[in-house]
């Protein structure tokens, strides 16, 4: 193939990916509680960190789950089948401003999963604010009670539906045109990964959680031909 060729082929699919063009949208329109819960923390009111600060996502591999036969079934040697469809976890990171709010937002939405009791039954706030305005006060923030109880809520209280756009740079706008959409279900936090601090050399703080999600589908957009954006609605 010539280098004539290759352009024109590249041309032709809509120029090459670039790793840096995506956005992810939240969407806990089902899951009023945990939606309440986090607008404590103004999420999604103007300035939305969860989009803007976001720095890293895998998009979601595939992959199948397999079994074995051996020849006394099949009059050959050992045969593979397979019998059931699996995915890979997700997992996204934050860039963290002096407020921590991607990390409040994580660990908010994970502590929401565990309901917890004082043992007089009242139960225990999600999010603590603290109306400490120095350094010493915020240090002296009460404990919890060591008796505490934990209720697990029902899933759907804490599911939303995640929404991974790999777009490219358009004529129009910087990211008009999008090639897939990945629509993720029933997803929830599983684990927020810890976050290093040290007095070394002074870095970025970066949050990253994994996630579990139930039904996962992918939309396509041919971008050879004019393509129509949004997909899905995003």
């Amino acid at each position: 193939m010539s280098y004539r060729n290759l352009m024109q082929n590249i041309a032709r699919g809509g120029g090459m990916a670039l790793s840096t063009g995506f956005f992810v949208k939240f969407n806990f329109n089902k899951a009023d509680g945990v939606k309440a819960t986090l607008d404590g923390l103004n999420w999604d009111t103007g300035f939305n960190f969860t989009e803007q600060f976001l720095d890293e996502v895998n998009l979601p591999g595939a992959q199948a789950a397999t079994g074995q036969l051996t020849g006394r079934f099949t009059g050959e040697g050992m045969t593979n089948y397979v019998h059931q469809k699996m995915f890979t976890d997700l997992q996204l990171s934050w860039l963290c401003d002096a407020n921590m709010s991607p990390y409040k937002f994580m660990n908010t939405w994970y502590q929401y999963i565990f309901q917890e009791f004082t043992p007089e039954g009242g139960e225990i706030e999600t999010i603590q604010n603290s109306n400490a305005s120095t350094f010493a006060q915020m240090m002296a923030v009460q404990e919890q009670p060591y008796n505490r109880t934990t209720r697990l809520r029902f899933p759907e209280d804490y599911h939303c539906t995640v929404r991974i756009a790999k777009a490219e740079k358009g004529p129009d706008t910087e990211y008009s045109r999008v090639s897939t959409v990945h629509v993720l279900q029933e997803v929830f936090p599983y684990a927020v990964e810890a976050i290093p601090l040290s007095f070394g050399s002074s870095q970025l703080v970066k949050c990253t959680a994994n996630f579990y999600y139930g039904k996962h589908r992918v939309v396509y957009n041919d971008l050879k031909t004019p393509a129509t954006f949004p997909l899905v609605e995003f």
